[in-house]
């Protein structure tokens, strides 16, 4: 007879010793199972669809004890289906200004309101960087563009926003007919890119901006609802099943503060990966490397970004689809809190316990702008509205020690677990906020592996409960990926029991973390592990399954969205690619200069606490540039501020 002996039993939480003596019921391991592609996985996919197919993605589960880890384990805590983020303390003002009503959370005065009330309460959001921090975006006498430069140039009248629209859709034309192709987009409409920059343009020539957004360029995650463009969520059959009547709420609050939208960008098929590789609508690729991966699933977002072709760009984060292609493309991505930025109307539904809606931009300050932009919109009439938006006050800094009185937890024994060229970025760039008056404290936060099982099961199984229609008609399951079809079969293998399991496990690791956030401000750790993986030439026409490089790159992804944690990526540099070994340079024998591609720094913080990891990504970004050691920019970028197109190519 069964009986609770059998299983191993967990002590609460409360009890779980914080010294790193704790006996972990799994250890954290890279996840195992052969890399295919072209003929065998098509054979994979039949068999993993069938009925007799049962006991192989059983067995590939229990291959990596994700199964075990939801079974074979009592754990005493209720269930959590949300991540629960009441409770939180809410931010120190100090050093913070409010951009919203503080009795309601919402905008006073409109969305335009919104980020113009933004850039006047936060100095320095404004500024070029220059300003702020000389070289920090730069890159010989080429720089990235953030928001503050167009809007420097629109209100000096040295380019209008026809003008940058001109350019803008000669980078996307060209960005296509390069080899091999960039594949940014999915969808970018030029007439209707040109009639939105000749509205801003004239309100420009009139002195009435709407807001410091006015005229600047930006893009859409192909996941999220923006007119007039249909929503295909990366596949070839969603935009034929739902038609949007509106856009996203955040996206309607930057059209309202006047931002034009170039089109729809690219992303890894329903959000399920984290490389970009898409067969349907191409797989995007690294502005750094375009032999590499841009990562997923808001790869056309973090690329087009990455490539300057607009200063910032709307991504979602349900695994680390915001964070993990920011660091491999080297941009700043933010996944805000998990109730910040409100979905419930505007995307389709696919894994909605974990995912929320962030930017990704070119500098923390085009980060802070949007995110002001998107705080606390497209919350539901009646909900208990999220803690008031709040943001740094100045950004960055001047220098001396900014982050004085603030605490770092760093579990060192995950945190070294990052490859050897990025661990060396990761402890040089955490040096540099301990120079500029960060503390740290070790810290350990148990059961990995337990959380990461607990978000696997979340998240597939939303994911394929969400897509019972399409898999249940055999002409439309068969125009996903092969990829897709893989994992939405395995998913088919977790049961209510597994599902039931993965919430008291939510609930579990929220204790560990707010005990951990009892003793300091963040928790450090490297985004990735890695660098930029390359892509395989076979898998561009037939797709892959890659459960290896996908364990990689979520390594440190999942408990920010288990939790509904804020946490934001930094660049910090480039590292020698952690993936391929130099060759020798041809007709010699010394080996060839290595490829240099991007590292970055992930923080997370407390439930609405992201004004202080704008602050401290303001410091870390500012220190970098101040070290010599910025992030150069891509071979492949356009400079869309430039004063004018010539014949429809730039110059």
């Amino acid at each position: 007879m069964f009986s609770r002996a059998m299983l191993r039993s967990l002590m609460p939480a409360e009890e779980v010793p914080t010294d790193g003596t704790y006996e972990e019921p799994y250890p954290l391991l890279k996840l195992k199972a052969p890399v295919v592609t072209g003929t065998a996985l098509r054979v994979m996919v039949a068999i993993a669809e069938s009925p007799l197919g049962g006991p192989v993605r059983t067995q590939l589960l229990r291959n990596n004890q994700v199964l075990q880890m939801l079974e074979d384990v009592f754990v005493p805590e209720r269930p959590t289906y949300l991540p629960n983020c009441v409770g939180w303390r809410y931010e120190p003002s100090s050093g913070l200004v409010p951009v919203t009503d503080a009795a309601s959370g919402q905008a006073a005065a409109g969305s335009a309101s919104a980020i113009a009330t933004a850039a006047a309460a936060s100095p320095g959001i404004l500024q070029q960087p220059s300003e702020a921090a000389p070289g920090a975006l730069s890159s010989g006498s080429r720089q990235h563009h953030t928001a503050a430069a167009f809007h420097a140039a629109y209100a000096a009248g040295t380019v209008t926003p026809s003008q940058v629209a001109e350019n803008v859709i000669a980078a996307v034309a060209a960005s296509e007919a390069q080899s091999p192709p960039m594949k940014f987009l999915v969808a970018h409409d030029p007439q209707h890119l040109r009639q939105q920059a000749a509205a801003s343009t004239q309100r420009w020539k009139e002195g009435r901006p709407l807001s410091p957004l006015d005229g600047v360029p930006f893009a859409v995650k192909d996941g999220s609802d923006a007119l007039p463009y249909p929503t295909t969520s990366g596949t070839a059959f969603m935009a034929e099943w739902r038609t949007p009547t509106h856009s996203l709420a955040g996206v309607q609050v930057l059209l309202d503060a006047g931002a034009v939208l170039i089109g729809k960008a690219n992303m890894h098929e329903i959000g399920l990966g984290t490389t970009g590789l898409n067969i349907r609508t191409g797989t995007p690729r690294n502005p750094h490397s375009t032999a590499h991966h841009t990562g997923g699933s808001s790869s056309g977002s973090a690329a087009l970004v990455a490539a300057g072709i607009c200063p910032f760009a709307l991504g979602s984060d349900g695994g680390g689809s915001i964070r993990i292609p920011a660091a491999l493309c080297g941009i700043v991505g933010l996944k805000p809190t998990h109730e910040r930025v409100g979905t419930v109307v505007g995307t389709p539904p696919i894994d909605q316990t974990v995912a929320v809606l962030g930017p990704l931009a070119a500098s923390v300050q085009d980060c802070a702008l949007m995110y002001a932009g998107l705080a606390n919109s497209g919350q539901r009439t009646g909900e208990t509205p999220p803690a008031p938006v709040m943001l740094p006050t100045p950004l960055g800094a001047d220098g001396g020690t900014p982050l004085a009185g603030k605490t770092a937890g760093i579990d060192w024994k995950w945190f070294e677990d990052a490859e050897p060229e990025v661990l060396e970025a990761c402890r040089a760039a955490v040096a540099l906020l301990q120079e500029r008056g960060l503390s740290l404290v070790p810290v350990h936060l148990p059961e990995k592996a337990l959380l990461r099982a607990a978000h696997t099961c979340t998240i597939v199984s939303e994911m394929r409960n969400n897509m019972t229609a399409a898999l249940q008609h055999g002409p439309t399951r068969r125009r996903f990926n092969c990829e897709t079809r893989v994992s939405l079969a395995v998913a088919g293998s977790f049961e209510a029991a597994h599902y039931l399991q993965a919430q008291k496990i939510r609930t579990r690791a929220e204790a560990f973390y707010r005990r951990a956030f009892e003793r300091c401000d963040f928790i450090i750790t490297p985004t990735l592990p890695c660098t930029a993986p390359p892509i395989k030439p076979a898998a561009l026409s037939c797709g892959e399954t890659d459960l290896g490089t996908t364990t990689s790159l979520m390594w440190y992804m999942q408990a920010a969205n288990m939790l509904g944690l804020p946490a934001i990526s930094v660049p910090i540099g480039a590292v020698p690619s952690t993936h391929s070994h130099t060759p020798a340079a041809a007709g010699g024998d010394d080996p060839a200069p290595p490829l240099l591609l991007p590292a970055a720094l992930q923080l997370m913080a407390p439930c609405w606490h992201e004004a202080s990891l704008l602050r401290v990504g303001a410091v870390l970004e500012a220190a970098v540039a101040q070290t010599g050691k910025a992030l150069p920019l891509p071979p492949v970028w356009y400079d869309v501020l430039k004063e004018a197109a010539v014949d429809g190519a730039l110059e």
